[in-house]
């Protein structure tokens, strides 16, 4: 019999973000092998993934972009599992931290990418700060098999679940057959992420600026990603410094034409205060890129000997990164060999192939290998 899987299907709504290409990465892949059921909290227009798709209907009081949040928290916690008993689901899997509170009579797996409300509070916005505080402990404890996605993480879940429970799945790049070229008339430095504190564009911009007046003077900064929170600094640092035209911001892109981007680096610069896993770095890889990254969480581990560490909090050891990169050619070809190399280690296929089993096994279909 065919596993058939529930999932909260929420991150597809957010498709750019590092938890919104996992889900669809691997629903895309689980498909495959499984009848999926993938619920969402409101409506939108489904990915081309073969799956049965259960959403609310468009409320006439409250446009979709508009909804008041606790009415989605509501529904997934209440109605997924309602529609996970009528679709006589075998496991219910959530990609995203959390399990609903009224699921009881059904196996459940949870994917949990970082612990940043414990480890750097002050970076999420308040609400869900207070979500994850109160719903991932709760879910790490309910859940019968817990996916971490980094051995960074693993380490830090044990406080909750003991360890034959948890499983380490590292993630994937987007192999993307055509990439959109991109032209810029000057080399650069590449950052790929959502623009919010937790990612130190402030500090990474300083760093920039320090570099420039150390001797850089033929790189501009690009900027991919989409728009976050708590940026208000952001602005003022690029005003105050007068370095604007040299930072690009590119927005939100899709694969294709952020593969041309990454292909056109020189490097990409991840100095995050938090990662859970840091998909840039492995997408970085993929096309021989060099990185910058932070000293600190899982990182290092993904990472290794592709990249520069510095220390988050320090810009000029940033801003002596980036100089580096840009003047060592011999340097920046190890790393780049380096980089390439090790992209082989990591594979969506893999990951998919890894899930598939956790469910399974959380199912009682059969043991873990």
């Amino acid at each position: 019999m065919t596993l058939r899987v529930a999932v909260d299907g929420r991150p597809l709504r957010h498709p750019h973000t590092g938890i919104g290409v996992y889900t669809r990465e691997l629903l895309s892949r689980l498909a495959e092998h499984c009848k999926l059921f993938v619920y969402l909290d409101r409506p939108i227009a489904p990915p081309d993934i073969p799956a049965t798709y259960r959403m609310p209907q468009a409320a006439k009081r409250w446009p979709p972009e508009n909804r008041p949040r606790l009415s989605g928290l509501l529904r997934a916690n209440l109605q997924f599992p309602r529609w996970a008993r009528a679709d006589r689901a075998h496991v219910f899997w959530s990609p995203r931290h959390h399990l609903p509170l009224a699921i009881s009579d059904m196996p459940t797996v949870v994917t949990i990418h970082d612990l940043v409300w414990r480890v750097a509070p002050r970076t999420m916005r308040p609400l869900n700060r207070l979500a994850d505080a109160v719903l991932m402990p709760l879910a790490l404890r309910r859940a019968h098999r817990v996916v971490a996605v980094s051995e960074h993480t693993r380490a830090s879940i044990l406080r909750f679940r003991a360890a034959c429970c948890v499983r380490v799945t590292p993630l994937g790049a987007i192999a993307v057959a055509k990439p959109v070229p991109f032209r810029h008339p000057r080399p650069f430095f590449l950052f790929v992420g959502a623009k919010e504190p937790r990612k130190n564009l402030v500090g990474i911009i300083r760093g920039f600026q320090i570099a420039v007046n150390a001797g850089l003077t033929d790189h501009d900064l690009v900027l991919v990603g989409g728009a976050g929170w708590k940026q208000a600094g952001l602005a003022r640092r690029l005003d105050a410094g007068g370095f604007g035209p040299h930072v690009i911001d590119l927005g939100a892109l899709p694969a294709e034409r952020l593969a041309g981007v990454y292909a056109a680096a020189t490097a990409v610069v991840l100095a995050s205060f938090h990662e859970g896993f840091g998909i840039p770095l492995v997408e970085a890889m993929q096309h021989g890129k060099p990185a910058i990254a932070a000293n600190v969480g899982p990182l290092p581990e993904i990472a290794g000997d592709a990249a520069v560490f510095v220390d988050p909090t320090r810009p000029e050891e940033i801003g002596a990164a980036l100089l580096r990169l840009a003047t060592d050619q011999p340097f920046r070809e190890r790393l780049a060999a380096n980089a390439a190399r090790r992209a082989a280690r990591f594979s969506w296929d893999a990951t998919a192939a890894q899930t598939l089993t956790i469910l399974e096994s959380a199912a009682g279909r059969q043991p873990e290998r």
